[in-house]
Parts: C-alpha cells; sequence; structure tokens
C-alpha cells in the first residue's frame, strides 16, 4: 500500500479498527496486544508471520548456521548460563559483594581492574537503537560503558581478561542497566540486565530472554555504529543538544560519564566491540573446524594454537605458504562445515540522527489510533520499544547483517581471534617461562598436559595457560580466577516473578531495605533473602543470626565497629532507614523481631 493509498483508506481503516479493537478489548487485555492483534488479524493489510524459533533468526543472519553442529550442542543458546558457569559480571559482582550503587560506584569498580585506576571507556547515546531507546532522551542519555583496563603484571594470578569482554549499557530514565559480558567456562557471552537500578529501588540482577538479544546480535556478542559514530557524544551535535537538554557545562559530568567526548573514546568501543565479536568465531572454529575424532580433533587443536603463539609472541602477517600453516589447513579440511563458519558482522551502519528519524508509516500510524497500553509490568519497555516508529530496514539492528567473513580452513581470522584470547600478562609469563626461546614454546604445546585442553570443547584461557606453563617447567602455577562457581547463589531469569508478600507483613521491611543486596545476589553467602514464597523467605531470614547483629544500632552506632551495621552507611536504603529511626518508626525492632 502506497502513501497516497494510506491516506485515502483511514477512514474506512479508522473504522474498522474500532470495531475489531471491541472485539479483541478482552479483560486483561494490554492496548499493545490489542495493537499486535490489529496488525496481525485486522484489515489484512499484509502477512504477520508466526513467531520464530533461535534457529530460523539464527539462520538469517548466519547462513552457515547448524543446530546439529557441535559447538551449538556444547554451547547452547539458553537463557541461563551452562551449569557450573557464570558470567563475567556475576564473578565481580560477587567479589566486590554487592552491585554498587550509584552507576559511578559501579564504574569505579571496574576501574579498580585497572594497574592505574583508569576509567573504562564512556559514550553517550541519547537517540539510538537499544530496546531501551524509549526511555532514553538528550537529557538523560544511554550510557555505554566499555571495559578497557591495563592490569597489573602477576606471577600469582591470572586474573580476569575484560577488555572487549565486559559491556554495561545504563539508560537512567528505565532505571535499567544492559549487562554483556563474557563467560570463560562456557565460552558464550551473557547477556544479563539490572533492573529497578534507581534511588530507592531494590535492583535485581536477571539473565535476559537471549532469544531476544540475539535478534539484534545476532553473533551472540557486542554490536556497535561505524565511523563517524554521529549518534554519539562524540560529535559536536550531539555532546552539543546534550549539554543544552541538561542545562550543563562542557566538564560536567553524568552518572560519572564525560557529556562531551573525543571522537577516539567511540572509536576505542568500537575496537572492543571487534575484540569480543571474534571470540564466538574462534569457539567454533576450534570445536567445528577441528571436529569430534579424538586423534585428528587433538592434532589439528594443537596446530592452531602452535599458530596462535607464534602469533602472540611475534605478530606478523600469516602466510599461506608456511608449512605449518599448511598442516593445519589439511587437518581443518575434514571437519570443516560445508558452508564455511561465519563471523557475524557487529558493526551497524553509521546513523544521524538529527537527519535519520524514524518515518510514521501506516502502520505506525495505524497504531496511534489507539489509547497506549497502560502496561505496567516489566514488558512495558519492550512495548514503548515496539511502539516507536521503525528505522530504515537497514538502520535496523533487527535487520539481519550478513557475515563479515565466511572463514574455511586456515582462516587467519581465527588464529589471530585465539591469540588475541590471552592477554598481556599471560604473554609475558609464557616468554619467561620459555625464556624468550619460540621453539621452547611451541614443543609445549606437544606435552600430554595439554591434551585435556585441546579436546571437543570450549576454549579455555586460564586452563590452557596453565597447562603450557606446567609444561614448561613453572613449579607454582598461578592461579586462576573468576571460573569456579563455588559459592555463587543459582542464576535467575528475567520474567521471573517476585514473591508476593502479604500486607501488613514485615517482610515488606526487608524487601524495602534489604532485598536489593541480598536477594538475587550472586555470592551465595549474601543471598539469604532469598526463596520461592514468602514463608521460604523468612525462614531463611530467621535461619541467618548474623542479620540480628547487623541491624543491633544500639551497639554498634558510634563506636568503631559501626561498620557491622546495615544497610551500608552510603546506601539509600540506609538513609531512609536513619529517617526512619529519627521519626520514631519501629523498623528495626520489627526486622530484629524476626
Amino acid at each position: 500500500m502506497s502513501e497516497l493509498e494510506a491516506d485515502q483508506s483511514r477512514p474506512a481503516i479508522l473504522s474498522a479498527v474500532k470495531g475489531r479493537a471491541r472485539f479483541f478489548a478482552a479483560p486483561g487485555m494490554t492496548g499493545t496486544r490489542i495493537r499486535s492483534l490489529l496488525l496481525c488479524a485486522a484489515l489484512t493489510l499484509t502477512a504477520c508471520g508466526e513467531s520464530r524459533s533461535v534457529s530460523e533468526r539464527a539462520a538469517e543472519a548466519d547462513p552457515t548456521f547448524d543446530p546439529n553442529s557441535l559447538s551449538y550442542k556444547l554451547i547452547p543458546p539458553t537463557d541461563l548460563p551452562p551449569e557450573g558457569t557464570r558470567s563475567l559480571f556475576d564473578h565481580i559482582i560477587k567479589e566486590n559483594g554487592s552491585l554498587p550503587y550509584p552507576f559511578e560506584e559501579l564504574m569505579a569498580l571496574v576501574a579498580s581492574y585497572d594497574a592505574e585506576g583508569a576509567p573504562p571507556i564512556t559514550v553517550l547515546i541519547p537517540d539510538g537503537r537499544s530496546l531501551l531507546k524509549g526511555q532514553a532522551n538528550f537529557r538523560q542519555p544511554r550510557i555505554i560503558v566499555a571495559a578497557d583496563p591495563r592490569p597489573s603484571e602477576s606471577v600469582a594470578e591470572l586474573g580476569a581478561q575484560l577488555r572487549g569482554r565486559l559491556f554495561l549499557g545504563f539508560v537512567e530514565g528505565a532505571a535499567e542497566i544492559e549487562v554483556i559480558s563474557y563467560n570463560e567456562a562456557a565460552g558464550r557471552f551473557e547477556f544479563q540486565l539490572v533492573k529497578d537500578y534507581r534511588e530507592g529501588g531494590s535492583p535485581r540482577l536477571v539473565y535476559a530472554k537471549r532469544a531476544i538479544c540475539t535478534t539484534c546480535h545476532a553473533g551472540g556478542a557486542p554490536i556497535f555504529p561505524v565511523r563517524p559514530w554521529e549518534e554519539t557524544s562524540g560529535q559536536p551535535a550531539i555532546s552539543a543538544a546534550i549539554l543544552k537538554a541538561r542545562q550543563a557545562q562542557p566538564e560536567d559530568r553524568y552518572h560519572g560519564a564525560a557529556l562531551v567526548n573525543a571522537l577516539s573514546a567511540p572509536e576505542t568501543i568500537d575496537e572492543l566491540t571487534e575484540v569480543g565479536n571474534v571470540i564466538p568465531t574462534v569457539q567454533r572454529v576450534w570445536i567445528d573446524g577441528c571436529g569430534n575424532d579424538e586423534k585428528q580433533g587433538l592434532a589439528c587443536r594443537r596446530q592452531m594454537l602452535k599458530l596462535a603463539l607464534r602469533y602472540l609472541v611475534s605478530p606478523t602477517e600469516i602466510n599461506a605458504e608456511d608449512p605449518e600453516f599448511r598442516r593445519l589447513v589439511e587437518l581443518q579440511q575434514p571437519n570443516w562445515p560445508a558452508n564455511g563458519i561465519a563471523l557475524a558482522n557487529s558493526d551497524l551502519l553509521n546513523r544521524n540522527p538529527f537527519v535519520d528519524k524514524p518515518r510514521l508509516t501506516p502502520w505506525q500510524w495505524l497504531m496511534g489510533l489507539l489509547p497506549p497500553s497502560g502496561n505496567s509490568s516489566e514488558d512495558g519497555k519492550l512495548d514503548d520499544f515496539e511502539d516507536l516508529p521503525p528505522l530504515r530496514a537497514e538502520l535496523d539492528p533487527l535487520s539481519p547483517r550478513a557475515p563479515k567473513e565466511i572463514l574455511q580452513p586456515g582462516a587467519p581470522t581465527a588464529i589471530t581471534g585465539l591469540a588475541r584470547m590471552f592477554s598481556d600478562n599471560d604473554r609475558r609469563l609464557l616468554e619467561a617461562q620459555s625464556e624468550y626461546e619460540l621453539a621452547r614454546l611451541l614443543a609445549a604445546v606437544d606435552d600430554r598436559r595439554l591434551e585435556p585442553v585441546l579436546g571437543p570443547a570450549p576454549f579455555q584461557r586460564q586452563a590452557t595457560l596453565r597447562a603450557l606453563l606446567a609444561a614448561l617447567g613453572m613449579k607454582e602455577l598461578p592461579k586462576t580466577s573468576y571460573i569456579s562457581t563455588e559459592g555463587m547463589s543459582a542464576p535467575i531469569v528475567e520474567g521471573v516473578k517476585p514473591i508476593a508478600i502479604s500486607e501488613g507483613s514485615v517482610l515488606e521491611l526487608y524487601e524495602h531495605y534489604c532485598f536489593g543486596c541480598h536477594r538475587g545476589n550472586p555470592n551465595a553467602k549474601l543471598d539469604f533473602m532469598n526463596g520461592a514464597s514468602e514463608e521460604e523467605v523468612l525462614a531463611n531470614i530467621k535461619e541467618t543470626s548474623t542479620i540480628r547483629e547487623a541491624l543491633d544500632y544500639e551497639r554498634y552506632l558510634g563506636t568503631d565497629k559501626a561498620n557491622k551495621l546495615m544497610p551500608p552507611a552510603n546506601a539509600w536504603q540506609r538513609r531512609e532507614l536513619d529517617e526512619a529511626r529519627k521519626a520514631g518508626k519501629d523498623d528495626v525492632a520489627k526486622m530484629v523481631e524476626v
């Protein structure tokens, strides 16, 4: 239907819409649901397809996708991480003890992983393309954070590899942080949300619905626009509009993020997303490219690791005529998928929000005739996203993007990508232990101690590094970090309903003052207010004797042990509890009684 035909048809359309809206307006039916049904069932202006599976969506963006492949079985696209594994972000929060608030404190936590405390890279996007774009604007832009730390040198601990593996997107208007972080044990990125992240809220860290995330993040990894990044505060027009909307000065900050950026900031984030985007492809090459055969697979992964280590210690152009390179091609050819292995396209086309504005299509005009959905559930944010006018298809991250590359046996992309799985400190350890002799380092790959890490399983940087160091003769191996899930609470997926608390229950006080840290905390020791029902949570509270001491204000307040008191002194919950105490309310006494 052309725009002219749509204009001429609007009176008839409006009449039909009103009639069908009455038909569909069943009790509990939201405005958004009515609009969806109208689009699919009314007027027959177009056909609405059935919802597609993860496999079908993946095939659109990746012509090499195979749900029967070994890598798909070993790295499944489940919402929750595979059992016994967790995201890097979970490990960081567990180590810290709680999720920092406000956002400046969370950025400070990320900065603490840099040897000199350098802050992470940030840019602001007021009019972007994320699922939370309906809640972002020039006064409250979306904050993008990318970790790029330079960690200290260490022989005692391998430490976390954050570079290209941790990204945050905070939208104040949505009170939500989107988190993408790597899961080394599972060989995949995890998609998480921090819900209700606001003053007076009870933040909850949950795993997102993966199928929703990967409709844009088709490679299961971070994405970002390409140069010149006109959506970001790296462009003067965007930063000027932000300053005007916030009535701020160029030196001011927004939740710790600069309001004005040099173009180097989005350029660095673009580079870091490229680093992350290669990782899932490296895992597919490591698993599918070498296959499941015990003998051949072992030889194939040994050869791939040798070439990666050569590149790690002496980065040079990979020569296709090199006998060692040809050997890898020979080993990979028998198992290589017939359609190749795709490197997903993590690049969104550049968009100038002042020029590339969404246009109201006949569909959007039609939905605008209906009242707002009035949906107050957490799905409301997704409703807001769906209600916005669409972008041109080539700018829309929901549109499938052709792969950047279809890899074939011996692909240099996989070799260099595997080399970059190791950190700078890893390289220093390997060079020192091999006495800076490449031949000795490569010989270590043939050691039998490497066999457990060269099987058909996701490549794990720390386990492989420890095996290499042991083969090189290191007596006291460095400790691993952020792998073991011991002491971690069970992960929670988005959409798990909060417990129903009866009116007047003392648990309302615990919900207000304590749930933010002690319900859904990745650290099992601190997750003592979890439970599927009010009764179960109360029972857990009664069994946790340390709560009594943490609420003993009469004993500790004003002493050198005041830090034992909870909520923490700098938390909004503590401020409100102090105000309640000053007002003579017995909130503390009621909680202590439980």
